[in-house]
């Protein structure tokens, strides 16, 4: 065979091999036989055991249902859940089933997004269920859901550090510290977080809502005292110094905290410590009285737009029935929905710690509350959050639970009234034109200008161009104006319940003008505004400062390691800036973190550095210092790389000394290729949302947010003020137009 046809031969076989791999799948798609009958589709967000758990209560359902109903699962990530039922279902879209946990159901409702469940078509009787569970999936009296199964708090202890048990009642908890070993800690819980805390909420008599399920009493006594006692135990050393999620695990597994508490979600693994084991127990008692947690209730909830909600209710009911019932018990140790499933556990005190785990569960049920599905409950959890911060963090308590009080008054002022859109169309209709005729007379002056511009403008070159450009230009009207158009015009509206009411400048009329007495307080505009500006000189100046610094001294020729030292200091800015933001989070860990580590001798051990505004925007600092410096070292190190040596070598000889010569000859070749770049991180940093999310969160009570990470806030975590959040992000372009403005100025004022 000559050498071309060995070549075609070739490409032949690579083609072939193309073509069965891309038809592989469709030919075998289309042997397997097909299921039949109506197709029924099931959201749901589980992972891992329980996941499998489902798709083979699906699987058998499909199986005994083969040729009548066949259920397709589909996996959704649960950060983007609720959105994307609230996105789809209203629109006819979206699953025939979903699972969820019933917290939300307020929020469902609102929407109009469930279908009502007939009691008659529960798996079980009424009256069969554990107490509590239908009431967390009815509203106003409409039962909603078919409940799976429930969560709860209980307590995971150390049976080496606690070998007759752990502490019966929080009171023992300080008596408890003198015993234990130097280091270790009676107690350690996510103390900041209020689903967490409900224990001790509950205990000291605390009510979330009042008589008529709308007033907020979650800040009144005798709940209100119980904020108090996290503070004061980790002052005590009851609780660590940074008691939260991660911390706990890592103390209960490193065998430095004698008792936990959890839910079912965490399973120690391997040995406690050196060579303990663990146990399970329920929460403790208050004043001598047995206490509970929130309960979260798992259900599969019918969309109220399915086409098929007969088939949808049966396979519903099949999930929720004694077969998934007893699945999730055996497999995951997921508490039974029925009080016959609990007649029939092993009563004895040896059984299982599946059989204990369920139990315990059962008791803060019992003794707890079903947490509200009210939508009204989207509102505590930041103002509860920042309170229980303020306890830990030794701040003054009386002024937060004044800020947590005036944070849930925000949810109960009246929303902006509806405007007349059609003076704000002639305003506009106004300016588009005055804008226009602006452009078409610039135009118009340039084309009958010299001829030089009128060759740029009119020439075969140009026109020969704009079939190039046309696709860039289409990519920065549709990624840049039209959502810069779509977001400005948001801001004039108020979303609620999925609609939006055409409100005019009132938004803006907030922000700009809020109660004299917030005016300069955390979360107004105008303290996020100086946070901000702040923020932004701190970090260029020490970006530049330090950039320029390394830059002069990687220049000199006998530095022989200048290359490798480049890389390295190169390498923070090619690291993405999230992963950075992750890194010097985890260093500034209260325990653990390198940086308390390096400052123990100067008494920094254990130092929590977000309880406060001042160490908190340190912490922010620092993490951006170390992201933006290699920006403004590499453009000064092109910079210097442009500087005739003659003109250093004349410097030195008439004299000059080191600084002078940097500040008569090297600084003014390095400004005309600074200032620009100056110009753009100020831009980045005044918007640089992942160190402030990632790295403070906000802390102390939204202290170091900035105002975009403010925007944010108030679109995704208090209220979903969509509106409000985009007439924010409007008052920031207005601010970066401006900032463009004067630095344009300032450059050219540099040029002449």
């Amino acid at each position: 065979m000559s050498e071309g046809g060995k070549t075609r031969f070739g490409w032949g076989m690579l083609v072939l091999v193309a073509l069965v791999i891309v038809l592989f799948r469709p030919v075998t798609q289309l042997l397997r036989p097909q299921p039949t009958g109506v197709k029924i589709i099931v959201w749901h967000s589980q992972r891992g055991q329980e996941r499998e758990v489902l798709e083979d209560l699906l699987r058998r359902f499909n199986e005994e249902h083969r040729g009548q109903v066949y259920v397709e699962p589909l996996g959704v990530p649960d950060n983007s859940f609720k959105d994307k039922l609230v996105r789809n279902i209203p629109r006819g879209s979206g699953p025939d089933l979903f699972i969820r946990p019933h917290n939300e159901l307020g929020e469902f409702h609102d929407e109009k997004i469930l279908r009502v469940v007939e009691r008659g078509s529960l798996p079980f009787a009424p009256d069969a269920y554990v107490d509590k569970l239908l009431d967390g999936l009815s509203i106003e009296g409409a039962l909603v859901g078919y409940p799976l199964t429930f969560k709860g708090l209980f307590q995971f202890y150390n049976t080496q550090l606690c070998p007759h048990g752990p502490p019966r009642d929080a009171s023992e908890l300080e008596e408890w510290k003198q015993k234990l070993p130097s280091g270790v800690v009676p107690l350690a819980y996510d103390a900041s977080n209020p689903f967490f805390h409900a224990p001790f909420f509950i205990g000291a008599g605390g009510e979330l809502f009042g008589q008529d399920g709308k007033t907020f009493t979650l800040f009144e006594e005798p709940g209100l005292k119980s904020y108090r006692w996290p503070g004061q135990w980790k002052r005590s050393g009851v609780l660590p110094p940074e008691p939260n999620y991660n911390e706990m695990v890592r103390l209960f597994q490193s065998g430095k905290a004698a008792t936990i508490i959890v839910g079912p979600w965490y399973q120690p693994s391997g040995e406690i410590g050196a060579s303990g084991t663990w146990d399970i127990a329920p929460l403790f008692q208050i004043w001598g009285k047995p206490t509970g947690s929130f309960v979260t209730v798992e259900g599969v909830y019918v969309s109220a737009r399915t086409r098929h909600p007969e088939q949808a209710a049966q396979v519903a009911s099949f999930l929720a029935g004694a077969v998934g019932e007893k699945e999730r018990f055996d497999r995951l140790g997921l508490p039974p929905v029925t009080r016959a499933a609990y007649d029939k556990l092993d009563p004895s005190p040896s059984s299982s710690r599946q059989v204990a785990m369920v139990r315990v569960q059962r008791q803060s049920l019992e003794h707890g509350i079903v947490t509200p599905n009210s939508a009204r409950m989207a509102a505590v959890w930041t103002p509860a959050t920042d309170l229980l911060s303020a306890s830990l963090a030794g701040r003054d308590f009386d002024k937060a639970v004044g800020d947590a009080r005036y944070m849930l008054a925000r949810v109960d002022e009246p929303k902006p009234p509806a405007a007349d859109w059609k003076p704000y169309g002639i305003v506009l209709v106004v300016l588009l034109s005055v804008g226009t005729a602006l452009v078409a007379m610039r135009v118009r002056r340039g084309v009958h200008g010299p001829e030089a511009m009128r060759a740029k403008l009119t020439g075969f070159h140009a026109r020969a161009a704009l079939p190039y450009l046309l696709p860039g230009l289409l990519a920065v009207a549709l990624l840049v104006f039209v959502p810069l158009i779509v977001g400005a015009g948001l801001s004039l509206f108020t979303h609620e319940h999925g609609t939006f009411t055409f409100t005019g400048l009132q938004n803006f009329g907030r922000i700009l003008f809020p109660p004299l007495e917030r005016a300069f307080q955390s979360r107004s505009f105008y303290f996020a505004l100086a946070v901000t500006v702040l923020w932004t000189l701190a970090n260029v100046v020490l970006h530049v400062a330090i950039g320029v610094m390394l830059a002069l001294l990687l220049r000199p020729s006998w530095n022989r390691l200048r290359t490798l030292y480049r890389l390295l200091l190169i390498l923070p800015w090619a690291i993405p800036n999230y992963i950075t933001a992750l890194m010097w989070k985890g260093m500034f860990n209260a325990q653990v973190g390198a940086v308390n580590v390096l400052l123990s001798p100067f008494g920094f051990e254990g130092y929590n550095w977000f309880d406060k505004f001042l160490p908190a925007f340190t912490a922010n600092l620092v993490t951006n210092t170390w992201l933006g410096f290699p920006f403004m070292m590499v453009i000064t190190l092109g910079a210097l790389q442009s500087i005739p040596g003659e003109l250093e070598e004349a410097a030195m000889l008439d004299g000059a000394t080191r600084w002078q010569r940097f500040r008569l000859v090297i600084f003014p070749h390095v400004r005309p290729a600074l200032l620009p770049a100056i110009i753009l991180g100020s831009v980045w940093t005044f918007n640089m949302f992942n160190i402030i999310y990632l790295v403070s969160g906000g802390e102390p009570n939204s202290q170091t947010d900035i105002l975009i990470s403010e925007a944010y806030r108030w679109a995704f975590e208090r209220g979903q003020r969509f509106g409000y959040a985009a007439a924010y992000s409007v008052l920031i372009f207005i601010f970066l137009l401006f900032y463009s403005r004067v630095t344009e100025r300032l450059q050219k004022d540099g040029a002449s």
